[in-house]
């Protein structure tokens, strides 16, 4: 990502990009490039929460050690 973006701003992203899809807003070529930059923000949003999985478990992991 060039910019780094909250979670919730890159699937607001990712739900513009559906929908424009949807309506059919977009040539092919657009639609592709779109395809691989959703991809893209799919991965990124996919890390994020993963990273927020992990800090919850370790943050429960420490208060049930306490």
């Amino acid at each position: 990502m060039q910019e780094e973006l909250t979670y919730e701003q890159a699937m607001q992203k990712l739900e513009k990009m559906a929908v424009q899809m949807e309506q059919g807003e977009i040539g092919i070529d657009v639609m592709a490039e779109r395809l691989r930059e959703a991809q893209k923000l799919m991965k990124y949003c996919h890390e994020k929460l993963y990273e927020a999985e992990k800090n919850c478990k370790s943050l429960l992991n420490v208060e049930e050690k306490v």
